[in-house]
C-alpha cells in the first residue's frame, strides 16, 4: 500500500472489480477543500463507474446535495469553508428530501467530542485520513445499498398507500378503511407471535390485498344480488391482477402470496388457486378473516354494516363451513376483545336484546 500523506488518502496498486447494482449508475459528492484528495477520489470512484461531483466549498457542497439529481453517498470534510461540515449536515439532515443521504466524514480528527457532535449533527459514517481505499470502497457501497433501498421502500410505500386508497374509494368504502385493515392485521399477526418482519409484510399485505379491483367493473362490484357466471369470473381475477400490478416494485414482492391467496378457503374452496389448510400462506389467512370482519362491519354503498356480534357470528359460522381455519378465527375475535373490550360488552347487550 502506497500512502499519500499529503493528501490523507491510502492508495493500492491494483484495480477494484466491481459493478453497480441496478441499473442507476451512483453518485457520489466529494466535498473537500483539498484538491488533491478529490482527485485521488475522482480516480477511485470512476474506476469504479460511479459518476463524481466535487465540491471545494460547503456552499457548492449544499447546492449540489439539493439538486434535482442529488448524489447517492456524500463524502463530507467537516471544516469546509464558507459553511462547514457539522453546518452541511445539520440543514441536510433537516430536509426531507435530502435527510437519507448518507454523509460520510472525512476527518483527521480522534478527538471524541469533534465525533460526538458530528453525530449529532447526522454524520452516519466517519472516514479517518489517511483514508484505506478499499475499506472506504466497502463501506460506501454499502450505505448506497441502503439508501436505495430506503428509496425503493418509501417510494413503493407511496404507491402502495394511493393504490389501496383508491382501491377502496372505487369499491365503496371510506377514506379510513385501508387503515382498519392494516391495523387489525396487524393485531392478528402480533397475537400469533409473528415477528417485525413478518408483521411489517402483513401490513402492506393487507394495504393491498384487494389492488386488483382497480380493473373490476363498478356495476360487478356494487351489485347486491348474486353474481352471473360471467360477472364471477371477473370479479375472481383480482388476486391475479393485484400481483400483475405490484410484481414490478421488488420491495412489495413479499407481500404477493397475501395478494393472491386472500381468497382461498381452509376447505380448498377458494380461487384462484384452490389451495386448502396450511397451503395457504398465514398472511394471506390473516388478511382473509380480517377481511371479512371489516367488510361485514363498515358501511357499503348497496349495505349498511350489520353489528359487531353478528360479524362475530358469521366469521364463527364461515369458520365452521370451512372457509376459515376455525382456530385462526377465535384467536382474531379473543385479539378484538382484548384490545377492545367494550366490544364484547357489546355483543352481549346485543344477545340480550335479540331475545
Amino acid at each position: 500500500m502506497t500512502v499519500t500523506e499529503e493528501s490523507g488518502v491510502a492508495t493500492t496498486t491494483g484495480t477494484v472489480d466491481e459493478a453497480d447494482e441496478g441499473d442507476e449508475v451512483t453518485r457520489v459528492l466529494v466535498a473537500d477543500g483539498n484538491a488533491t484528495v478529490r482527485k485521488i477520489l475522482r480516480h477511485n470512484f470512476v474506476a469504479l463507474g460511479w459518476e463524481v461531483i466535487e465540491a471545494e466549498d460547503g456552499e457548492e457542497a449544499l447546492r449540489i446535495a439539493n439538486d434535482n439529481r442529488p448524489p447517492h453517498v456524500i463524502l463530507l470534510d467537516l471544516n469546509l469553508t464558507k459553511i462547514d461540515g457539522y453546518e452541511i449536515c445539520r440543514r441536510l439532515k433537516a430536509d426531507i428530501q435530502s435527510r437519507l443521504i448518507p454523509v460520510v466524514a472525512l476527518t483527521a480528527m480522534e478527538d471524541q467530542e469533534e465525533k460526538v457532535k458530528a453525530l449529532d449533527a447526522g454524520v452516519d459514517e466517519f472516514l479517518t485520513k489517511p483514508i484505506n481505499r478499499a475499506e472506504m470502497t466497502v463501506r460506501l457501497r454499502s450505505l448506497v445499498r441502503m439508501h436505495r433501498y430506503n428509496q425503493e421502500m418509501i417510494g413503493a410505500e407511496s404507491v402502495a398507500m394511493a393504490l389501496a386508497r383508491a382501491v377502496a374509494s372505487k369499491d365503496g368504502y371510506s377514506s379510513g378503511h385501508v387503515e382498519h385493515v392494516a391495523n387489525y392485521s396487524l393485531l392478528l399477526g402480533q397475537a400469533l407471535g409473528l415477528d417485525s418482519s413478518q408483521l411489517k409484510i402483513i401490513k402492506y399485505g393487507a394495504i393491498l390485498h384487494n389492488v386488483g379491483k382497480i380493473v373490476i367493473p363498478d356495476f360487478v362490484l356494487e351489485k347486491t344480488g348474486p353474481l352471473t357466471p360471467r360477472e364471477k369470473a371477473l370479479f375472481q381475477q383480482h388476486p391475479r391482477v393485484g400481483c400483475d400490478i405490484c410484481a414490478p416494485l421488488k420491495p412489495l414482492r413479499p407481500i404477493l402470496p397475501i395478494i393472491r391467496h386472500h381468497k382461498e378457503h381452509w376447505d380448498g374452496s377458494g380461487f384462484p388457486d384452490a389451495l386448502r389448510g396450511d397451503e395457504i400462506p398465514i398472511g394471506a389467512q390473516i388478511v382473509g378473516v380480517v377481511d371479512v370482519y371489516t367488510a361485514l362491519t363498515t358501511d357499503r354503498p348497496f349495505r349498511k354494516a350489520i353489528k359487531h356480534a353478528e360479524a362475530l357470528a358469521s366469521l364463527r359460522e364461515r369458520g365452521r363451513r370451512g372457509m376459515h381455519n376455525p382456530e385462526l378465527v377465535e384467536i382474531f375475535i379473543s385479539a378484538l376483545e382484548k384490545r377492545e373490550p367494550g366490544l364484547a360488552d357489546e355483543q352481549d347487550a346485543e344477545l340480550q336484546e335479540a331475545q
